[in-house]
């Protein structure tokens, strides 16, 4: 009996020696930004596809809308509670990482180039480097990118003697065109949806100005760059469109949005926005869509700048499980799960190699895809600064109503516009 038990018992414990643990999973808590279904399920396709080829990582998608992550994040980082991972605005990118909430990437990305034989800053635009390589190390990887271009109602330009084929290809002339379609529409319509108010479309239009005068928002030394000839003429042009009547008397307090639904119902000539007007015209069935026309946005008399928005990932330093959580960043930003994700939800990719491929390489998108590489951060050629958030919301834009109220002049517009932005970056 002594040796049937021992034999029993060595059976046993070889039966039990033959079934395998359940491998330990590592969760990773992720802040996904886009509550909309096509965008949840888009992303929701993604982590299933991540989760499949990597068993051994869970990752956990916690749905934060836009208009309150700011708040969220800054009560987790005060009590606790930060995701591992979160997508951010470009523009706030630099003001985490100023204060070490972020880990920087650069090992991951490195692990991830030598597996992937992708040349990671190769592969993200220009203007995104700007933002995301601060200090010398990586900080983000960009998910989507956005710039805008000029779209024309053909048939208006034609009925106000202007040439269709010739859109306006500078600041002049986009001022002057405005007006004489202003003029023309007589109330019916007006020349272009152009932003003047407390809003971030009128600084998201007027960077490409600026910028296209050869203005810049920062000095070498770190200071306002603003009070300086080439902003002054910038602001002049972009103000005159109002003051010449070339948009709705009302523009100094209409927001982006009310202005893009006066152009596609059919109140404006011109509106400068991103590639999704077209296809919103198409849903829509907007009874002028075959006369629209598509154009770069106008250049300054020192180059044309586009406007860049985006989105990246970010690792935060808080988070206990970064080598997972990074693996899961750059599944997401690179290669099929991206291109797949972008094309569902609608959006350019952060990918230079992707977004000039399909099916961005077809109508609207290419125009978009080229303006790409000329598209810059605010604060260019200068690197992210961390109040850019605060200085994006009321700074120029306050600069840009005085000025087409005539509240204030060029000059005086300018002076308190500087002053106001160096008390921000001295605090």
């Amino acid at each position: 009996m002594g040796l049937l038990r021992v034999l029993a018992t060595g059976a046993l414990l070889a039966g039990v020696a033959l079934v395998q643990p359940a491998a330990a999973q590592t969760n990773v808590t992720f802040w996904q930004f886009f509550t909309g279904d096509t965008d949840v399920k888009a992303w929701r396709d993604t982590i299933a596809k991540f989760e499949a080829a990597n068993p051994d990582i869970k990752i956990n998608m916690e749905l934060v809308p836009w208009s309150e992550q700011q708040q969220r994040f800054v009560t987790a980082l005060a009590t606790g509670g930060l995701p591992d991972i979160s997508m951010l605005g470009n523009n706030v990118v630099a003001q985490f990482q100023a204060t070490g909430s972020l880990a920087p990437l650069d090992d991951y990305v490195a692990a991830y180039e030598a597996e992937s034989g992708i040349k990671v800053t190769d592969d993200m635009w220009p203007g995104d480097q700007g933002y995301y390589i601060l200090d010398g190390k990586i900080w983000a990887s960009p998910i989507a990118v956005e710039t805008r271009a000029l779209f024309y109602r053909k048939d208006l330009f034609r009925e106000a003697g202007l040439n269709p084929d010739d859109p306006p290809d500078t600041w002049e002339e986009l001022r002057d065109a405005a007006k004489v379609l202003s003029e023309k529409g007589a109330g019916k319509y007006y020349g272009i949806a152009m932003p003047m108010s407390i809003t971030y479309n009128t600084v998201q239009n007027f960077m490409s100005t600026y910028l296209g005068y050869g203005a810049r928002m920062l000095n070498d030394d770190g200071s306002c760059g603003f009070n300086t000839q080439e902003f002054k003429d910038a602001l002049t042009v972009y103000t005159d469109i109002y003051k010449t009547g070339g948009t709705h008397p009302d523009a100094p307090t209409l927001d982006g949005d009310t202005l893009r639904r006066g152009f596609a119902d059919g109140n404006y000539a011109m509106h400068i926005q991103n590639a999704s007007m077209l296809k919103q015209l198409q849903d829509e069935g907007a009874s002028f869509v075959d006369e629209i026309g598509i154009a770069k946005i106008p250049a300054g008399p020192v180059n044309r700048t586009g406007f860049l928005g985006g989105w990246p990932l970010v690792l935060w330093e808080a988070s206990q499980v970064k080598e997972a959580a990074a693996k899961f960043i750059f599944f997401a930003t690179h290669g099929e799960p991206l291109r797949d994700m972008a094309d569902a939800s609608g959006f350019l990719p952060g990918s230079v190699s992707l977004a000039k491929g399909a099916p961005w390489d077809a109508y609207p998108y290419p125009l978009f895809v080229e303006q790409l590489a000329d598209a810059r951060p605010y604060q260019y050629p200068s690197q992210a600064i961390a109040e850019m958030g605060q200085l994006e919301v009321d700074t120029i834009q306050k600069a840009v109503q005085a000025v087409a109220l005539g509240q204030q002049s060029v000059d005086d517009a300018t002076t308190q516009l500087c002053t106001t932005i160096n008390e921000v970056l001295a605090r």
